[in-house]
């Protein structure tokens, strides 16, 4: 899966994101996976990439704000399909 992707705090002028791959992620009991359409980018995540609000963990694959489908359900999973 291709993702953009946030190594390091930097100014969002120094292009800090770089496009890798990462593994598609499983879902965990009680969780849901999205097949993402498309997501956007908003001003909290460009605080997050410049280091105004703290990251607890590094890599990141900033973006909240995502349409898409549910393509997976996890363990116990039963309230969306």
């Amino acid at each position: 899966m291709n993702s953009m992707l946030l190594r390091r705090i930097a100014p969002i002028e120094s292009s800090p994101l770089e496009s890798a791959d990462t593994p598609i992620p499983e879902p965990g009991p009680g969780e849901i996976r999205l097949r993402v359409r498309c997501c956007a980018i908003c001003r909290t995540d460009l605080h997050v990439i410049e280091g105004d609000l703290r990251q607890a963990q590094m890599p990141i694959v900033p973006g909240h704000q995502v349409v898409g489908a549910v393509d997976a359900l996890g363990p116990s999973s039963t309230r969306l399909r």
